[in-house]
């Protein structure tokens, strides 16, 4: 049955590369990454004998069919394999190609207002990542140059389909307006998310939904009434004091509900100053993210999020790892209720085709319930990662990273997390 299921999806690719018999050009590329990785502890719970080894490959395969400057299409397949489970065990045999990407692009004829439709990479700019969503969705987004310093983009994302018998329906609309100064660049942006009936319901009884943690209230119950979330903020980057640049960014968010224990509200900001040596980028970054009290009555104060996937301040206690399955975990993968401050070093590079990456991260959580958050306001943190790219090759590169988060509870049932990952991309 498996090697049917994968001469179907054979012949639907070669179908799919007739169909497009008609265009200019077809160009791909790829990248096959495969890594070993060590995880130890990552709900820092001391009474937890968890280790985590694992061994995974995902090849990701983009095809762009390009009819014109103004036209052009892209197909992305990915491939993901745990190594000794199905489909990477005794005998390879497995169902498990996926469709990534497959949007359009194309110019509005007489005008330089770009268009994407489709499955596409979605995110909001950030400096370090953005908190709210960096990941892929399906919809249409709208870039439209107003001048050489102002543009406006504008997206509409079908989030959810019918999540509950009473049609929740999920639609996330956005609107940006980047502006591109001398030595300065500012991007304001809002986004309103409206929340058809029984959805907020829906995510309560499956949290396997991505949106559900994040945007659900502390103790949040049932509702079958409508609901709204919006969000507001800036992202900026000041490189006219070269060789220091200064980048941020302000966030407030909010989750309307029918009942005032499902509201959630709360704001997200960061500041890094840098600085380019001749060794590589010194840089320092402070953190600050609203969070819970310990009233589940009157909701939650924690600025909610779409998903976790976007911040990537560090490779282990957020988002930053090439690949290793513990999003966020200082931010309990729902909320970024965090107070933290560091100091990192990028590109430093002593050897040709060698460079690293340190921080070092000490924090507190926000949140005064430990209920619903990984770090409270009670409990501090030190992070220490060290991350390493070699260029092997032109195409071929090794990553290495290693994470350790000390973490001091003031329960007493704390234990520390570590990670050692090591990676080969291949990449053409």
């Amino acid at each position: 049955m498996k090697r049917i299921i994968t001469l179907a999806l054979v012949a639907a690719f070669v179908l799919s590369m007739a169909g497009f018999a008609s265009a200019k050009e077809v160009k791909m590329k790829a990248q096959m990454t495969t890594g070993v990785s060590f995880i130890n502890n990552t709900d820092f719970a001391d009474d937890n004998a968890e280790e985590d080894f694992s061994a995974k490959q995902r090849m990701r395969v983009y095809f762009d069919y390009v009819a014109s400057e103004s036209v052009n299409a892209v197909l992305g397949l990915e491939m993901n394999h745990t190594w000794g489970q199905e489909g990477a065990q005794l005998g390879t045999d497995g169902n498990k190609v996926v469709v990534k990407h497959a949007y359009t692009n194309f110019v509005v004829p007489g005008t330089e207002v770009a268009v994407r439709v489709g499955l596409q990479p979605f995110a909001f700019k950030g400096a370090y990542g953005s908190p709210i969503f960096d990941d892929d969705a399906a919809g249409v987004v709208v870039n439209a140059p107003i001048n050489e310093a102002l543009s406006l983009s504008a997206a509409w994302v079908r989030a959810y389909d019918n999540l509950s018998a009473q049609a929740g329906d999920v639609d996330l609309f956005t609107l940006a307006a980047p502006v591109q100064g001398e030595g300065f660049n500012v991007t304001p942006y809002g986004a309103f998310a409206a929340i058809g009936e029984g959805a907020l319901n829906a995510m309560a009884a499956d949290r396997d939904i991505m949106a559900a943690d994040g945007l659900l209230a502390n103790g949040a119950t049932a509702t079958d009434k409508d609901a709204r979330a919006y969000w507001a903020g800036v992202n900026f980057e000041v490189t006219v004091l070269d060789p220091i640049t200064i980048k941020g960014d302000v966030i407030y968010g909010a989750v309307a509900a029918d009942e005032d224990n499902n509201d959630r509200s709360g704001y997200f900001a960061d500041l890094g100053v840098e600085y380019k040596a001749g060794f590589g980028t010194v840089g320092v970054v402070g953190v600050y993210g609203s969070g819970n009290d310990d009233d589940a009555d009157n909701g939650s104060e924690a600025m909610p999020v779409l998903n976790d996937s976007g911040f990537g301040l560090t490779s282990f206690g957020f988002t930053g790892g090439q690949w290793t399955g513990t999003d966020s975990i200082l931010s309990g993968g729902a909320s970024y209720d965090i107070a933290a401050a560091g100091l990192y070093i990028t590109d430093l590079s002593f050897v040709e085709g060698l460079s690293h990456k340190v921080i070092a991260l000490y924090g507190t959580g926000t949140s005064e319930d430990a209920s619903y958050s990984a770090v409270t306001d009670d409990d501090t943190f030190l992070e220490v990662n060290f991350d390493s790219n070699y260029q092997i090759y032109e195409n071929l590169a090794a990553v290495v990273e290693l994470g350790y988060i000390y973490m001091d509870k003031d329960n007493g049932s704390d234990d520390d997390a570590a990670k050692a990952a090591f990676y080969l991309k291949y990449s053409f």
